[in-house]
């Protein structure tokens, strides 16, 4: 598998450039690395996979991908649930409501919680 680091202004390039190639988004990953996050998409490109990986500043902005690929809409949302990662520009948002309601822990996924967040 290649794995091709891109920056956050580079993301949606790299993205279209991976679809006019006729590949396919098959996933998406957060990974809190405690200062930043690591957000790792992964395409099918016949017949290989092909990860393209970009760091995120905690307190930076992450463009969408959805905008170009209409079903990371729900990896963005669940990323941006659970995480609590800014990404901008998703295609269908839901407001961080597709997965915990409202009386669910505040991004549940982070390795250091914010200070805010009750306990319970």
């Amino acid at each position: 598998m290649d794995t091709i680091t891109v920056g956050k202004a580079e993301l949606g390039f790299a993205v279209q450039r991976l679809l006019d190639e006729n590949s396919r988004l098959v996933t998406a990953v957060c990974l809190d690395q405690e200062e930043h996050f690591v957000v790792k998409y992964f395409f099918h490109k016949d017949p290989d996979l092909v990860c393209l990986a970009v760091k995120v500043g905690k307190d930076e902005e992450l463009p969408g991908i959805s905008g170009l690929h209409l079903n990371a809409a729900l990896i963005e949302n669940e990323m941006k649930e659970f995480f609590g990662i800014n990404i901008t520009g998703i295609a269908l948002d839901f407001g961080g409501r597709l997965l915990l309601c409202e009386d669910s822990p505040r991004a549940p996924l982070l390795k250091t919680q914010p200070e805010t967040q009750t306990e319970g």
